[in-house]
């Protein structure tokens, strides 16, 4: 894992179908309840596991759509973490979560859930972390080309010009850093990459 921005550290997978990377965050402790957090995990390696042990293992996961399971089973049978979804979500796969959330939310002490309606997923959810002015996104956005954002191809969604729409929603808050699920992150200027996308 590399530390994308302060207390915040980035794995990637490549997809080769995808042809980006499929990104997952890990966050050590910032509420003393919850204990490190991780965010929409794929794939890790042996040394990435050994790097989350020594920084105290993983005690929650967050997922922030249907599609970002990936390997969240997998790390929550090795650190006996919770693993937290949206209730849209579960309802319609019928998965296994600790705790659901819905829009609006607080969870693991610092992160506002933010849903992103007409999505791809009924419960896309942004994580907006205020205080340090760092959103993460899912499949809502993703980081293509390097340093901006396009929608998922639009033969996914309902209705593409309805998920680019709902975008806006994320016009009301202040965030610099982007992290985004797939494809390159945002460290800095996220706010205004998305601006570009929405003109």
């Amino acid at each position: 894992m590399d530390e994308v921005l302060k207390d915040v550290y980035i794995w990637s997978v490549f997809s080769e179908e995808k042809k980006l990377n499929f990104n997952g965050y890990f966050i050590p402790t910032q509420h003393p309840l919850f204990g490190n957090v991780v965010i929409d995990p794929p794939p890790v390696s042996d040394l990435d596991l050994a790097q989350m042990e020594s920084l105290g293992s993983v005690q929650q996961i967050i997922i922030t759509n249907r599609n970002h399971i990936r390997w969240s089973r997998e790390l929550q049978e090795k650190f006996d973490a919770e693993i937290r979804m949206n209730s849209a979500d579960v309802q319609n796969e019928d998965l296994i979560s600790d705790h659901n959330f819905g829009d609006g939310d607080m969870i693991a002490g610092f992160l506002e859930t933010v849903v992103i309606p007409d999505n791809k997923s009924p419960g896309e959810t942004a994580l907006y972390w205020k205080d340090r002015k760092i959103l993460f996104v899912g499949d809502a956005l993703i980081g293509k080309p390097p340093g901006e954002v396009s929608l998922l191809p639009p033969g996914i969604y309902a209705e593409a010009e309805k998920a680019r729409a709902g975008i806006k929603v994320l016009n009301d808050l202040e965030f610099d850093a982007l992290l985004l699920g797939d494809g390159d992150p945002i460290p800095t200027e996220g706010k205004e990459a998305v601006e570009r996308f929405l003109r």
